[in-house]
C-alpha cells in the first residue's frame, strides 16, 4: 500500500527533488509552494491519509511554524520534518515545541533525510487509550485529553513514570519515594498531596490505592 507525504516547500527545485525521491520510495506526494495552499490542504485532509509531512519554515503568506501548531491541533501522530536554511536556535527550539518528529538544516544530503524518515516511519510509539480523548503516549511520556498535552511538573512526571513503567503491578511506596524524590527530604511535598494534585489535573482517576502498600496504573482494563 502507497504511503501519502505532504510536501510543503517553496523552493521549487527542491520540491522536485523531494518528490522524485519519495516518489521512487513508492510514496505518493503532494507537492505544495504557499503556506495558505498548505492551510487549505489540511482543512480539507479528510479525503485521503496523510503519512508523512515535510515543512519549509519560510514560506510565502504562512510560516512553516504555524503551519506545523496548525496540523498539532488535531492530529499529534503523523510524523512531521522541519527543514530550514535557517541558524536561528528559536526556531529550532519551537519546532520541537510546536511537536515536530525531527528537524533538517539546509543544506541537507539525501540519505540524511532517508535515515531520519526510515527512523520515524519504523518507530511504533506505543498509545495507550484510557477513553477516545485521554490517553498516555509512551514516546513523549506525556498525557493528552482532546489533543491538549496536560502539562505535569518535575515530580507529578516522575511519579507517573515509574508507574507507568510497572504498569498493572502494584508500586510500592518506598520505591515511589526512592524514585521521585531522589535522597530530597520528601515531608516538603508528600506523596499524598502529589496524587491529589495530579488527579486534579487529570480527566479521570486513572490511579488506585492500595492502602499502606502502594499504587497501580492498571492499562489492561482500557480498550486501546
Amino acid at each position: 500500500m502507497s504511503l501519502n507525504v505532504v510536501i510543503i516547500e517553496d523552493d521549487i527545485q527542491l520540491n522536485l527533488v523531494l518528490s522524485e525521491y519519495f516518489t521512487m520510495k513508492d510514496f505518493k506526494t503532494i507537492c505544495i509552494h504557499d503556506g495558505m495552499e498548505a492551510i487549505e490542504l489540511i482543512e480539507n485532509i479528510c479525503a485521503y491519509k496523510v503519512n508523512l509531512y515535510i515543512i519549509d519554515i519560510n514560506l510565502p503568506s504562512f510560516n512553516g511554524l504555524d503551519i506545523l501548531k496548525y496540523i498539532r491541533k488535531t492530529d499529534i501522530h503523523t510524523p512531521i520534518i522541519i527543514i530550514t536554511a535557517s541558524l536561528e536556535i528559536q526556531n529550532f527550539t519551537d519546532a520541537f515545541d510546536f511537536g515536530c518528529s525531527e528537524y533538517i538544516k539546509k543544506p541537507f544530503h539525501i540519505k540524511e533525510l532517508e535515515v531520519r524518515i526510515n527512523k520515524l516511519m519504523n518507530n511504533d510509539i506505543k498509545i495507550i487509550h484510557f477513553s477516545d480523548n485521554f490517553y498516555y503516549n509512551e514516546d513523549n511520556k506525556s498525557f493528552l485529553y482532546e489533543n491538549e498535552i496536560i502539562e505535569l511538573r518535575f515530580k507529578e512526571q516522575r511519579l507517573i513514570e515509574i508507574l507507568f513503567q510497572n504498569a498493572n503491578k502494584l508500586v510500592p511506596t518506598e520505591i515511589i519515594h526512592d524514585y521521585v524524590w531522589e535522597g530530597e527530604i520528601r515531608e516538603l511535598y508528600p506523596l499524598r498531596q502529589l496524587l491529589t494534585d495530579i488527579r486534579k489535573k487529570l480527566p479521570m482517576d486513572i490511579i488506585t490505592t492500595k492502602v499502606k502498600q502502594g499504587y497501580i496504573i492498571n492499562t489492561k482494563k482500557y480498550k486501546h
